[in-house]
């Protein structure tokens, strides 16, 4: 048996980096917290078959109905000139609307 799934709260780690690649399918900031408010489901995200550390998918709802996967690091961690550290905080990655049928 794997791990639970983690608990995605906000606040969320947003920088410009993240924020304008998160944005790029049309998803704003606000419904990516909309999505993560409003208790999505969270599932481990997968290539080839294989669990991506760390990554995980939030399928959930925008305040106004929109059906939107944002995909999701957590948690963050940090490196600084004295070391690393790791947040229990989620970073958006990027986000879409979620495909027909799910």
């Amino acid at each position: 048996m794997g791990k639970p799934y983690p608990i995605i709260e906000l606040p969320l780690d947003w920088d410009e980096a993240n924020l304008d690649h998160a944005q790029r399918h049309g998803v704003t900031r606000e419904e990516i917290e909309q999505v993560v408010r409003n208790e999505p489901d969270v599932y481990q995200s997968r290539k080839n078959g294989e669990p991506i550390l760390d990554h995980y998918l939030l399928e959930g709802v925008t305040d106004a109905g929109r059906r939107v996967t944002v995909v999701a690091l957590y948690p963050v961690t940090k490196i600084r000139d004295w070391g690393e550290y790791e947040m229990e905080i989620a970073r958006p990655i990027t986000a879409y609307d979620t495909p027909k049928g799910k």
